[in-house]
Formats: structure tokens, C-alpha cells, sequence
């Protein structure tokens, strides 16, 4: 099996009522038990709080998102599947889908840190 990441992009310009959140919340809970039964779920991290951007080679530091066509990185969850293929298809499940997100699926590679 190998690891994959899913990057969670969700509009900046739009809001889910609390209704919407709390079946969102929902369906997300019961994937990722099903993932989690099945030995494929890895890790997840929510990104819902501002943060800095720090860019160049001068290192500029600006508060804020990177957001691309007015998407931004809302989510990254781990999980394995045995290639790529498998993974898109387990990332067809994302609940967020349903509300105009996109997920985007990328193959992990371990970085090896050489001893001294």
C-alpha cells in the first residue's frame, strides 16, 4: 500500500449554513470510520484558522491564504491505497464534494533525511 494525500479545497467566497456544517461533520465522521475499519485512513489535519504566507527570497511574511481561483486548502487527510487509481476513487467519497469543493490526490513520497 502506498500513502496519498488529499488536499481539500473549498471556496473562500462560500459559506455552509449550520445545518450544512453539521451533516458535512456527519458524513465526514462515519467516512472516516469506514476508512479507518478498512486500515486505509492515515491522518487528517483541519486548516480553518488565517494564517502567514512567507514567500521569496527576501522571506515576505503577509497574513493570509494562499488561495488559487479563490479556492484555499481547507483539509489534508492521509490514507493508503494500493495505487493511484484506488485513491481517487476513495476520494470520490469526500463528503465536501457535495458543496462545490475539489480534492486533489497526490502520491506521498517519503523524504529521506541522510544521517551525519
Amino acid at each position: 500500500m502506498n500513502e496519498y494525500v488529499f488536499l481539500i479545497r473549498f471556496s473562500i467566497q462560500k459559506t455552509l449554513t449550520p445545518e450544512q456544517q453539521a451533516l458535512n461533520t456527519e458524513k465526514w465522521r462515519k467516512l472516516i470510520q469506514f476508512w479507518t475499519d478498512q486500515g486505509t485512513f492515515v491522518g487528517s489535519s483541519l486548516i480553518t484558522q488565517p494564517g502567514f504566507v512567507v514567500t521569496g527570497s527576501q522571506r515576505e511574511v503577509e497574513q493570509g491564504v494562499v488561495a488559487d481561483a479563490d479556492f484555499k486548502v481547507t483539509s489534508v487527510i492521509r490514507v493508503l491505497a494500493a495505487n493511484l487509481d484506488s485513491a481517487v476513487e476513495m476520494a470520490k467519497d469526500c463528503p465536501t464534494l457535495d458543496y462545490g469543493a475539489t480534492v486533489e490526490v497526490r502520491e506521498v513520497q517519503i523524504r529521506s533525511i541522510p544521517a551525519n
